[in-house]
């Protein structure tokens, strides 16, 4: 957590009539600034962006040329969360034995993108979803806890998580990792009914680059691909 704000994430994610952002792209923080304006203009919620000073390549994201598309993807912004990268076209494409599902945060993004590239030469496919609202995500899900305890079954399948992680991809495993306590992200397991390896960081006191630093706290690309071959048990 940069200036020692390892806690912060899970902060956003407690506070009542907050949402809690934290965007990789100059054109997330752009959607995420205009929804919360108009969100304090109606008087509904305040908003937290937590940002980063390190620089992220914005090629990572090409944006949709096509209205509807770009429409369609700054609503999921919004919503918590998209799939940046998806390998689920790739010949050999098996949940069941080599794919993981790689939910990155802010950041770290690029790392995450980095060990899925390399992930390839290994015959692991590696998905990534960047999660750039870990608070309305996790609102969205205990929103749905919340409907099974008062005896529900939750109601009918809700076409976000089965956007961001069909029914038939959930047999493979989750990593998650953001610059923050891992707890922020660890409960997405529990939201897609399988078993998830968080990463993140849960001490402070080095300094460094912004390299040696994610080397040294797990949450660089060679430790989230090291990370995704212990969940497939190789």
């Amino acid at each position: 957590g940069a200036h020692q704000s390892v806690n912060t994430p899970a902060i956003g994610i407690g506070l009542p009539d907050v949402s809690y952002y934290e965007p990789c792209f100059g054109v997330e923080v752009e959607w995420l600034l205009l929804h919360a304006l108009e969100q304090i203009r109606l008087r509904r919620e305040s908003t937290y962006l937590r940002l980063t000073t390190l620089k992220v390549d914005q090629g990572l994201l090409p944006l949709p040329d096509d209205p509807d598309a770009a429409a369609r993807l700054r609503q999921r912004v919004i919503q918590g969360g998209y799939r940046l990268v998806d390998r689920s076209g790739a010949d050999g494409y098996d949940p069941a034995r080599n794919v993981v599902h790689v939910f990155a945060c802010g950041a770290i993004v690029p790392e995450a993108v980095r060990a899925s590239e390399a992930l390839i030469g290994e015959g692991v496919y590696a998905n990534v979803v960047n999660v750039t609202g870990p608070g309305p995500l996790y609102r969205r899900y205990q929103a749905m806890v919340n409907e099974i305890a008062r005896g529900s079954d939750g109601g009918a399948p809700d076409p976000f998580w089965d956007e961001l992680i069909a029914p038939s991809e959930r047999t493979a495993p989750i990593v998650t990792v953001l610059d923050g306590h891992p707890q922020a992200l660890a409960w997405l397991g529990g939201a897609l009914s399988e078993r998830a390896y968080p990463l993140g960081v849960t001490s402070f006191g080095q300094s460094g680059s912004p390299s040696d630093l994610h080397r040294e706290y797990g949450i660089d690309a060679d430790s989230i691909a090291g990370a995704c071959f212990g969940a497939l048990g190789y």
